[in-house]
């Protein structure tokens, strides 16, 4: 019995030190008129996708809800564990010139800049820094500005003391890159 309760605590606490962002970009995505679906309702062709908007359906502009969609090519990266991701996001607000404001997390009171940004109704890197952290999708529309905003920091960017903020920013550089033509980033 002991020895099953160690595996399952080894167990939890590997799958937790794996939990966090995973992010995929799709490029060129057109409508499919008649999809083949399996008995589960998923694409059978490959290249096929099905999006859904999520809490922030106003990102999801130029995409259709529940329609299959073949895509040219993805692109996928680990935009790291939850905690890592809203550091990285904290830094691009930073970037971006927001300032500072009050923010109450697990009863303490901190200064973010990101938390500028989720009150405010536009910005610089708006559209992603006032997303969800866990799921959602992005579409073209949306995209198309995000990435603007990814070549216009890029300079920037490059300066940056933390090589995770440097790393992570070609990524999200590259997907929004590829989504800005007719795309969408899955959050996931």
């Amino acid at each position: 019995m002991k020895i099953i309760f160690i595996f399952l605590v080894f167990s939890l606490t590997t799958a937790s030190a794996q939990a966090g962002l995973d992010i995929t970009a799709y490029e060129n995505l057109t409508m499919v008129k008649s999809p083949v679906l399996s008995a589960d309702g998923i694409p059978v062709a490959q290249n096929q996708i099905i999006l859904f908007p999520s809490d922030f359906p106003e990102r999801f502009e130029g995409l259709e809800a529940g329609k299959v969609y073949a895509f040219k090519s993805d692109f996928e990266f680990r935009a790291g564990t939850y905690s890592g991701y809203n550091h990285w996001r904290n830094e691009l607000a930073k970037l971006a010139g927001y300032q500072q404001s009050s923010h109450v997390f697990n009863g303490k009171t901190e200064l973010r800049y990101d938390a500028t940004a989720w009150n405010l109704k536009s910005g610089p890197f708006w559209e992603l820094i006032n997303f969800s952290d866990a799921e959602g999708v992005i579409g073209p529309v949306v995209c198309k500005k995000i990435y603007k905003d990814f070549v216009r920091y890029a300079d920037q960017a490059r300066e940056h003391a933390e090589n995770y903020f440097r790393e992570s920013y070609d990524n999200w550089k590259k997907a929004f890159s590829m989504c800005a033509h007719d795309g969408a980033i899955v959050f996931h």
